[in-house]
């Protein structure tokens, strides 16, 4: 199972003009104190971008933006759908459409699931909207549990065949020794 959560800071007791995150001083780099440590700082900000992204969600927010709310399967825009269905009434609308009656008409899916290699990268996300997720996810799980079904039985058809060669050996050895 992959980690959801963030990885712990590293340097987190590290003094004022040291990044928390990687540990290196952090120096001015313009001004009259030019080359001195940024007392003020506690982070570079190439490792505040890199600790963010570790954490889900700020990649959901990224690809929330990216996107724009719009499914990459059906291209149903989400945003405006829930402007749309906005007051009383609004379950029942959501249910008839085939959604699931909760603050967000969308989900992050991977590409390529994490159980078959994905990873939480950026490039590997996409919108969709939540009957499609719904859709994706179980035809996913159907053609996995297709494919463990095949190697299984594929496993004891090789098991057969080794256990019909071996005791073709052993009737032949015996039919040797006679």
């Amino acid at each position: 199972m992959t980690e959801h959560r963030r990885p712990p800071i590293r340097f987190s007791d590290a003094p004022r003009g040291s990044c928390r995150w990687c540990g290196d001083a952090i120096l001015f780099e313009t001004g009259p104190h030019e080359g001195e440590p940024n007392r003020r700082r506690r982070w570079h900000p190439t490792c505040v971008e890199q600790y963010n992204q570790s954490d889900p969600r700020e990649t959901r927010r990224r690809a929330r933006k990216r996107d724009r709310g719009i499914c990459a399967h059906c291209q149903l825009d989400t945003q405006a759908l829930s402007r749309q269905v906005r007051g009383r009434g609004r379950a029942a609308k959501l249910r008839e459409l085939g959604f699931r009656v909760r603050g967000s008409l969308w989900e992050v899916d991977h590409v390529v699931p994490l159980i078959d290699g994905g990873t939480h990268d950026l490039r590997n996300l996409q919108t969709l909207c939540t009957p499609c997720h719904k859709r994706k996810t179980a035809s996913e799980a159907r053609d996995r549990a297709e494919h463990k079904k095949e190697a299984t039985e594929g496993e004891v058809l090789e098991a057969a065949e080794r256990l019909l060669s071996r005791s073709n050996e052993l009737l032949a050895r015996l039919n040797d020794s006679r």
